[in-house]
Formats: structure tokens, sequence, C-alpha cells
């Protein structure tokens, strides 16, 4: 899929928009229970998509970006067999397992963690834009993406986590 930075740009945008509207839309006293057996709460879901933001800034600045955790060969595999359906917006596999340093804690509270969410993802368009040709972000299972394709993934990723609240 060749998607251009700014058609990631844009629904990566919209992504963000419609998390925001929906974890609003999450009463207070559901804010912290799971949203179903077995699964996060809204608190934890927003506390990962950040830890998630945080790793991504953090590598478009230049330091260590994700930790890849399958070897080279299953990267391939899941590039062509399983990446090509996120990005279109097909979701992501049931169950997939979020990688252990995106894992959440008690989750975050719901306000500051809804304006933290909206000055991460500021954050994470201005670094993106200014981001040099060649530069990378990296996924845990994928490997190194180029930064249009990591935009992406971040909005379907997003995407993925919106479904949850409803």
């Amino acid at each position: 899929m060749n998607t251009s930075l700014q058609e990631a740009m844009q629904i990566h945008d919209r992504a963000a928009r419609a998390l925001i509207a929906a974890a609003e839309a999450v009463g207070e006293s559901r804010w912290s229970e799971p949203v179903a057996p077995g699964k996060w709460s809204a608190a934890q879901i927003l506390e990962h998509l950040l830890a998630t933001y945080d790793v991504v800034l953090r590598e478009l600045a230049g330091g260590a970006g994700m930790s890849v955790r399958t070897p080279y060969w299953q990267q391939l595999l899941l590039r062509l067999a399983v990446a090509p359906r996120i990005l279109r917006g097909r979701g992501f596999p049931r169950e997939a397992p979020a990688p252990q340093e995106l894992r959440p804690g008690e989750g975050v509270a719901r306000q500051h963690g809804l304006a933290l969410f909206e000055e991460r993802v500021r954050q994470f368009e201005s670094a993106a834009t200014r981001a040099s040709a060649g530069q990378r972000i990296t996924h845990a299972y994928f490997g190194k993406a180029s930064v249009p394709t990591g935009v992406l993934l971040c909005a379907r990723h997003i995407e993925h986590h919106t479904s949850q609240f409803r």
C-alpha cells in the first residue's frame, strides 16, 4: 500500500478525533471498568496509546524506537500477510498481544489522559511532518516502516482501540 504522508496524516487526524469523541462518550463511572470481560478499561486503552506515542516520538527525535520482537523472516511474512489488511483499515488480528513496553498499568484519569492524548497527537503530527525522507518508524512485529506507513499504522491502531469504546 503506497499512501502519501498527507493522506496518512488525514486518516490519522480523523482517527484521533474519533477516539476523543468515543472516549468522551464513556461515562465517568465506566472509565476504569474493563470494556469487556478480560479486556482493558478505557483508562488503560488511553494509557496504552499514550505509551505508543511516547515510543514513536522518541524514535522520530532520533532515539530508540520500539523493540522488534520477531525475526526478520517473520517480519517479512507479517508485512505480506497481515500489514496490508491493517493498513487498508480492515482491523488488527484478534487477540494480537501488545508489546510488553506498551502494556498499561492502572490507566489514566479521563480529562488528564484526553488532554495528554491531544498533545501527543499534535506532537506526533509535527514530528512526522518534519521527519527526513529516510527516517523510519519501528513496529514490534513488522519491523521498520517509512514515516507515511508508520503514520497510517498509528491511525489504524487508534481506530482499533476506538472500536473498543463502543
